[in-house]
């Protein structure tokens, strides 16, 4: 019963994963910055369509959703200066 591994195995596999993470954590920050913002310009368009003006709202989360997105990339674009 030789099976079982060591913390410094699991560690190392968990280190080993790590980049995959962190991609998908980054990709999933962008899409989702991207449809914020789509979403905040759909809401802008309906509030100015019936002119109940909440249009103003809508546009500070479409600056939030596409800050969120730009954010996301740069940060992204930063770290695989220290990445192996």
């Amino acid at each position: 019963m030789t099976g079982s591994k060591g913390i410094a195995d699991v560690l190392r596999g968990l280190i080993d994963t790590m980049p995959v993470l962190a991609w998908l954590l980054v990709v999933l920050a962008a899409v989702m910055g991207i449809f914020l913002a789509g979403y905040a310009m759909v809401r802008v368009y309906q509030a100015n369509a019936s002119g109940d003006g909440t249009a103003g709202n809508w546009i500070v989360a479409a600056i939030i959703g596409s800050a969120m997105t730009c954010g996301t990339i740069l940060i992204a674009q930063f770290s695989y200066y220290f990445a192996d």
